[in-house]
């Protein structure tokens, strides 16, 4: 008797753990089934998201259209049509700060908005990109500048990250004082390769060279457009600085470059220099943006210059000059916006 229930229970345990099994393999047979249909479908997901990329690239470079944040298409008139692509009307409403401003047309050499375009106005920190194209046109690129505190102007002080007799190459130094919008790194520069105590010689250089490229109303007294007492840094008209920055892209785009983001890290001959911030806070967040140069001092109020690709190596400029600190920021963007507004509706 006893065998005979010892032999059920063998048979009942054999039958739970035949259940058991099964219960598992269905449960394994179903997960990999879920996961081969989820890499199905995200693989199918992929494709499509790489054939509508093909099929942006395609429309773009064959249709001439590029398309909205709905994913419709827009005509692109910009592309086959480089004349008169412009309405104005899209900036009769706008409102801004700006003493001054232009948004000028590279490519066709034209004004497509502005007011007091050819007011002379101070420059501020717009200074540096013409001591920038002024270095580079005198002095080699890799020429080695040794920070010293000696080289900067009374009254200044080292900016964050830069230390006594700290190297540097002069286009890494250069790329840290245009993004930084460094005084100290820039007056540092001028004196080192003109070999003098004062930036004197090299400020007379950079007004005739820029005279020699050909830009006759700019006015520069110092290196990196600071104003000193009564004397003020750099003078200059909107219309002519968007012709300057537009050239200078031209001349040093590796420089230039690094102006378009929020942040960069530079290297030194001793270490790295991690998250350098723009003084344009904005500048990642502007889509087809090129370069970027800030301005500001008492006398000059808030200044600000850019240069955007609006499409397929379609570059504009965009110049507000005595705006505010703040205000300048906002009177870009509205202009931007503005441009992108009277060329896709156009």
């Amino acid at each position: 008797m006893f065998n005979k229930k010892r032999k059920l229970d063998t048979i009942k345990s054999e039958h739970l753990f035949y259940f058991i099994f099964l219960f598992l393999f269905s449960l394994v047979l179903f997960f990999s089934f879920s996961i081969r249909s989820y890499n199905l479908k995200n693989n199918l997901q992929k494709l499509s998201e790489n054939a509508i990329t093909l099929n942006y690239l395609e429309n773009i470079l064959n249709n001439n259209v590029f398309y909205n944040k709905k994913n419709e298409i827009i005509k692109n008139s910009l592309i086959k049509n480089t004349k008169n692509t412009f309405d104005k009307k899209y900036f009769q409403d706008i409102n801004i700060i700006a003493k001054a401003y232009v948004v000028y047309d590279v490519n066709n050499d034209k004004i497509i908005y502005s007011k007091n375009e050819n007011k002379v106005l101070p420059l501020a920190s717009l200074t540096k990109v013409s001591s920038t194209i002024t270095m580079l046109h005198i002095a080699s690129s890799t020429e080695k500048i040794i920070i010293k505190k000696e080289l900067m102007n009374k009254g200044d002080f080292l900016d964050i990250g830069l230390f006594e007799n700290q190297e540097w190459e002069m286009q890494e130094l250069l790329k840290f004082a245009l993004v930084y919008s460094s005084n100290s790194a820039i007056d540092i520069i001028a004196k080192t390769i003109t070999n003098k105590n004062s930036t004197e010689d090299f400020i007379k250089e950079m007004n005739d060279y820029i005279k020699k490229i050909g830009y006759k109303n700019f006015t520069f007294n110092s290196v990196s457009g600071l104003d000193y007492g009564n004397l003020i840094g750099g003078t200059g008209n909107a219309i002519e600085y968007a012709k300057l920055f537009a050239n200078s892209y031209k001349l040093i785009p590796e420089i230039l470059t690094y102006t378009t983001n929020s942040k960069i890290n530079i290297e030194s001959a001793e270490n790295k220099i991690y998250n350098v911030s723009n003084t344009n806070k904005a500048a990642s967040k502007v889509v087809g943006l090129l370069a970027s140069k800030t301005g500001y001092t008492d006398a000059a109020g808030g200044n600000l210059a850019i240069i955007v690709d609006i499409g397929l190596n379609r570059r504009v400029v965009i110049v507000v000059l005595g705006s505010t600190i703040s205000g300048r920021f906002i009177d870009v963007n509205t202009l931007y916006n503005a441009t992108l507004k009277s060329l896709v509706n156009n």
